[in-house]
């Protein structure tokens, strides 16, 4: 698969989008009017449930036919990626947070769409709208990560249903003159699809192995797979899901070292993630770890294109290699005395995830919802 990454073919790439549900919104908005698509967006966005069943029978035909799990998709995988991630949740989430997300604010092309939209915008309701943004995607890992959530009428497959819905609307409301398609490619492009993917897969297993937390190989593919199954329901271009954890990497690297550069998208986007994490995942007597930990889990090189530039000195070496050896701590424990993860789970795991339920989203009104499998295995 990787031989199909050329630069030509990746430039293409960012010339497509999702046309199944692009279509979609282009009969809406043909139907109903120019404005039905910034409509649609804030209906998406401020209901949990998909809030257009029944009204449209676009909408209605596209929800049927981006339910059945592809062909290749291996139960036996997607069973394994679920015991993975309940083993190790928290800390993805936090790693999430601190490498997933800033990772992909260093693509600069990318991150100009989330500054765009408003979701993560720059008005005085900036905090707010970005708190939003992060705790839902927090909560989108969740929602495609517990058991069943990829069976028929999961809350996995229709999470992803509404992101497409969401991402068309946002091609369709963005006026043309704000956005230089041939040299930002189409909003929310296969490329910038396909980063996003492994921001939630591999760049996760990445992190791990930064803080030396071990784990199978036969759990990395599995994991791997998992996302690419999740990558189908997303309308992600087959050719760009990766066989394995191996391209999956080497997928990483080829579209950060093709869109890798400081932008002030990306900046805005860095300073109101650690807004943020300070607000909502604090961590007690460690007033700026998220800002060290985030250096850390994504380099330096990526940290200066973001301007995360921590206070140099004695901290900034201290935190990670404290909180490594505490992630380090709770693994040995539990694998010495088999035990349930909740009587070992490291306390900076265990406290930001708990902070995390707290978060109370008015827009949506309601709280972090972490599914009952995981408060059993976690807490």
């Amino acid at each position: 698969m990787s031989a199909l990454w050329t630069p030509d073919f990746l430039d293409n790439k960012r010339q497509l989008a999702d046309p199944l549900a692009d279509g979609v919104l282009d009969t809406l908005v043909e139907k109903t009017g120019k404005e039905a698509a910034m409509a649609l967006f804030e209906e998406l966005t401020r209901n949990v449930e998909l809030p257009i069943k029944g009204r449209f029978p676009e909408v209605d035909e596209f929800i049927q036919s981006t339910t059945a799990l592809p062909s290749w998709a291996d139960p036996d995988k997607i069973a394994l990626a679920n015991r993975f991630f309940t083993d190790h949740g928290p800390k993805l989430l936090i790693l999430l947070y601190h490498k997933s997300l800033p990772t992909l604010y260093v693509d600069a092309k990318g991150a100009q769409v989330l500054v765009q939209t408003g979701r993560l915008a720059h008005d005085e309701k900036t905090k707010n709208v970005f708190a939003r943004r992060v705790a839902e995607t927090g909560q989108f890992l969740l929602d495609v990560m517990h058991k069943g959530a990829l069976s028929p009428n999961g809350t996995g497959i229709e999470a992803t249903q509404k992101i497409r819905l969401i991402h068309a609307s946002v091609r369709s409301f963005i006026p043309q003159a704000h956005w230089d398609a041939t040299t930002l490619g189409r909003p929310i492009n296969q490329e910038d699809l396909a980063l996003t993917l492994m921001s939630f897969g591999a760049l996760l297993l990445e992190g791990l192995d930064t803080l030396e937390i071990e784990y199978t190989k036969e759990e990395a593919e599995a994991y791997i797979h998992h996302w690419n199954v999740i990558g189908y329901f997303m309308g992600v271009d087959e050719n760009l899901l990766p066989a394995s954890r191996e391209e999956a990497d080497k997928l990483i690297r080829i579209i950060l070292d093709r869109q890798a550069a400081s932008s002030e998208a990306g900046i805005i986007l860095a300073n109101a993630l650690i807004d943020f994490a300070k607000s909502n995942i604090p961590f007690e007597r460690l007033e700026n770890t998220s800002l060290y930990l985030i250096r850390y889990l994504i380099g330096d090189r990526y940290a200066k294109m973001l301007q995360v530039i921590p206070q140099e000195g004695c901290i900034g070496i201290l935190v990670p290699e404290v909180l490594k050896k505490l992630f380090n701590l709770g693994e040995r424990l539990e694998n010495k005395v088999n035990l349930p993860m909740n009587l070992f789970i490291d306390e900076f795991s265990k406290i930001a995830t708990k902070k995390m339920v707290d978060y109370f989203d008015g827009y949506k009104n309601r709280n972090f919802v972490i599914p009952k499998e995981f408060m059993k295995a976690w807490f």
